[in-house]
């Protein structure tokens, strides 16, 4: 280890040079030997979670510096001492080939929200089978490879929020669960839950749901009573998972004890309600409301990362944050060269160079599609590395990714 230190005034080890080869799970990096800009890395400080981030910081960096104080054994190692875990089924398929068959199961899982809002709306029993049955084929689709489901949430329509919403939550909250190594069943109860999470707005003055500016405070007391709508919903049926009811009732809960219906802190927040108070925070900041336009990607991220610790756990954070990344699936981007692309995938050890499939040429029209991996070194016209010049979110450049979605996303085609 390279033996260079740097003490506070009480002399308690706070940083700590360390040659990248002999990093490990938990240390918590504080500074790099260069830019941050000239790495892939989000944000100045985080926490190493996986061996793949140990695999990047070695790819950029002969050297790093760790905060002591902050090094803390993850809630990924904790779990890689169960030795059920190695039974998990993980598939490896290339995106472009599931997103075909993602499609038929995520078009499913949109019906089946919204029969069960519906049969709600009506007093009517939800049908708790066809959940499940969506559910497992969303989390199988999932474990095959998460950035073809992740590309379909990036389709969102104003008029139809609460059902699309319950949707995408669940999808991101499985795909998270995948990064935070949940068995496959676990997985299936955290889809069934994060689906379910809202249930209880069903019961919530539509005038209320859908106003348009600030919600005065007798609203917002309305509004919060949905938590408890929920559970009392959910608790009625007998074969709902039980950490279905604890997610509708504890997803508004905040480590700091600030949040809704109760008040409690983190100690008594069910971890797959943690889960899902994430991603429903993600969604909701980075979606067109009624009241707010939505915010960008990166945006949403900073926000749930200012939140951490605070509102949010901060090791799911950590992890979704890596699951998204720089670059989402489903997002449209502008190449140095001028040509214009929908992002298929990016590899975990190179975020910064996605694999994407061209739409518009360098005039911005439309043009044969091919598809894209930047990691592979690119070229353009001019010999010039070819990059991301811009990252845009669905209409840009006339783009419509429902447009591609109709079309069966038929992105068989060879990489260039």
């Amino acid at each position: 280890m390279i033996g260079e230190h740097h003490y506070n005034i009480n002399k308690k080890l706070v940083r700590e040079k360390i040659a990248t080869t002999e990093l490990r799970v938990g240390m918590y990096v504080v500074e790099l030997d260069r830019p941050w800009v000239d790495t892939p890395f989000l944000f100045q400080g985080f926490l190493i979670s996986s061996e793949e981030e140990i695999d990047q910081l070695n790819e950029y960096c002969e050297y790093v510096y760790i905060d002591v104080t902050q090094t803390e054994i993850t809630y990924r190692e904790k779990r890689k001492n169960r030795t059920d875990v190695k039974s998990r089924r993980i598939y490896k398929v290339p995106v472009e080939r599931e997103l075909a068959v993602a499609v038929s199961d995520y078009d499913y899982a949109k019906k089946t929200v919204d029969h069960a809002l519906s049969a709600l709306r009506l007093s009517q029993e939800i049908n708790t089978t066809e959940v499940k049955t969506a559910v497992k084929s969303c989390v199988k689709s999932v474990l095959k490879n998460p950035n073809a489901m992740l590309w379909l949430t990036q389709i969102k329509d104003k008029d139809d929020y609460t059902a699309e919403h319950s949707l995408r939550v669940s999808i991101m909250a499985v795909a998270l669960g995948r990064e935070l190594e949940l068995l496959e069943k676990e997985l299936e109860d955290l889809g069934v839950a994060a689906m379910l999470h809202d249930v209880g707005k069903i019961n919530i003055p539509i005038e209320v749901l859908n106003k348009e500016g600030s919600l005065n405070s007798e609203e917002y007391e309305l509004i919060k009573e949905h938590a408890t709508h929920g559970r009392k919903l959910l608790m009625s049926k007998s074969d709902v998972p039980p950490v279905a009811v604890d997610v509708a009732y504890c997803h508004h809960e905040h480590l700091n004890g600030k949040g809704y219906p109760r008040g409690v802190t983190a100690e008594k927040i069910p971890f797959f309600a943690k889960i899902v108070s994430v991603v429903d925070a993600f969604d909701a900041i980075t979606s067109d409301r009624v009241y707010s336009d939505a915010r960008s990607t990166l945006e949403g991220l900073r926000i749930l990362y200012d939140c951490r610790g605070q509102q949010f756990d901060e090791e799911i954070v950590r992890a979704f944050i890596r699951l998204v990344g720089i670059y989402p699936p489903g997002h449209i981007v502008e190449l140095t060269n001028g040509e214009v692309g929908i992002i298929l995938s990016c590899q975990r050890n190179n975020k910064l160079r996605p694999k994407l499939i061209i739409v518009r040429n360098t005039e911005k029209k439309s043009c044969a599609e091919r598809i894209v991996d930047l990691s592979n070194e690119q070229k353009d016209q001019h010999g010039k590395p070819l990059r991301v010049k811009e990252i845009y979110t669905d209409g840009a450049f006339g783009v419509q990714l429902k447009e591609y979605k109709a079309k069966g996303l038929n992105f068989g085609l060879a990489v260039q």
